[in-house]
């Protein structure tokens, strides 16, 4: 049986950089789920020392039920549950030293450790929607709750007890983190904005070059050859020389230096320039559409395979227009041997591709049917986080 390899294709910057967040997000989240069920043990075993054993369903319970929290906002990761998780995680930061402390004043020789770990477990809250700066701002605001939380508990628990520097350190590490992840996402932003800009340049500085050239061809095999002739002569003209001018002034009269036929432009330009134009018909739709890779789209390319990508692409951002609910999306060009790719991200909140209704087209006929007709394909990934679309077609051989 022969298997069917596939292209690799490299992760462009904007992409990986998205996949490295939500990587760092989802460690954090599994962090604080099995350290709060760590903690429940921790906390039978500190019962089982000072013969309180029988509170522990109840002194247990708050640990249990952020570690679930986690895991929830592990597996739905967007906003309304990550509230969700710090509200929720908030009311078990402060029901803890109450629960505890009433039930065992013992544990209040062991220090802060018991009382802040749910708050420390909050501060693990991570990014959401693959921004490393939306990991800054969630750190932020959870190490707020946790604090104010833990400050909150041990006040109502009459304790004198310190909330401890778990917290502290636990949220500085994660802002730190994100900020690192954000300052290189924003420097790889500006750079492929920077080469854009540079290659829309160079293409525009070639262009008006090619004008030149065809317009000094024009002109040198025309006007100067005839000026020189006539500086040569010797009397008046004859009748085919005469004859020669005239032909000269039509060519001069007809003759043209614009771009060739659309049919069939420069490799490198066509398809670029084509996903550049796509972009710029979403400024009026709400999405803000940012381009990058297609400096590093190949020379030559099938005809067929181009006007396939471009149609795909136009469907996957109208249904990013239409369904995804986001402000923004992300087109990357990229090539990899015999084969090309553009990829769709936006940070929108996704959908389940097995629940797509027959009557939706879009998704099924205007992209995967399109591509594949050329032979590509089409892979979707797509949660609560965004949606990725990746159309990758054969390159095809000496078409322009």
């Amino acid at each position: 049986m022969t298997g069917i390899v596939l292209p690799r294709v490299a992760l462009p910057r904007p992409v990986a950089a998205r996949v490295v967040v939500n990587a760092l997000a989802g460690t954090q989240r599994v962090i604080a789920a099995v350290g709060s069920l760590l903690a429940a043990a921790i906390v039978i075993d500190a019962l089982i020392a000072v013969d309180a054993l029988a509170a522990a369903p109840v002194l247990v319970a708050p640990f249990v039920g952020v570690g679930m929290l986690a895991l929830v906002l592990l597996w739905r990761p967007t906003v309304l549950v990550a509230v969700v998780y710090l509200l929720g995680g908030a009311v078990f930061s402060v029901a803890v030293p109450v629960l505890v402390l009433d039930a065992a004043p013992e544990l209040a020789a062991t220090g802060p450790y018991l009382f802040n770990r749910i708050a420390t477990a909050l501060c693990l809250v991570g990014a959401i929607g693959g921004r490393a700066l939306s990991g800054v701002l969630w750190s932020l605001l959870a190490f707020g709750v946790a604090q104010g939380s833990v400050l909150l508990g041990l006040e109502l628990a009459g304790s004198t007890v310190r909330t401890g520097s778990g917290p502290l350190i636990v949220a500085s590490i994660s802002i730190a983190a994100y900020a690192t992840l954000a300052i290189a996402q924003r420097q790889t932003e500006r750079r492929l904005a920077v080469l854009t800009a540079t290659a829309t340049d160079q293409s525009e500085g070639d262009r008006r070059r090619s004008f030149e050239l065809r317009a000094a061809a024009v002109v040198h095999d025309t006007i100067l050859a005839d000026l020189a002739l006539i500086a040569r002569s010797r009397g008046p003209l004859d009748a085919r020389t005469v004859e020669v001018f005239d032909e000269h002034l039509q060519t001069l009269a007809t003759a043209t230096v614009a771009d060739p036929e659309p049919s069939a432009p420069h490799p490198s330009s066509a398809l670029g320039a084509a996903l550049l134009e796509l972009a710029r018909e979403y400024q009026w739709s709400g999405v803000r559409v940012d381009v990058s890779g297609i400096e590093l789209l190949p020379d030559t390319m099938a005809s067929a395979a181009r006007h396939a990508l471009i149609g795909a692409a136009r469907a996957a951002l109208d249904n990013v227009v239409e369904h995804a609910g986001t402000d923004r999306a992300e087109l990357v060009a990229g090539a990899r041997g015999d084969s090309v790719s553009v990829l769709i991200v936006d940070d929108g909140h996704g959908f389940d591709a097995a629940e797509v209704g027959d009557d939706r087209l879009g998704l099924r006929t205007s992209v995967t049917q399109r591509i594949e007709q050329v032979g590509g394909s089409v892979r979707v990934w797509s949660g609560p986080e965004g949606t990725t679309v990746m159309l990758t077609v054969p390159r095809g051989e000496g078409v322009r």
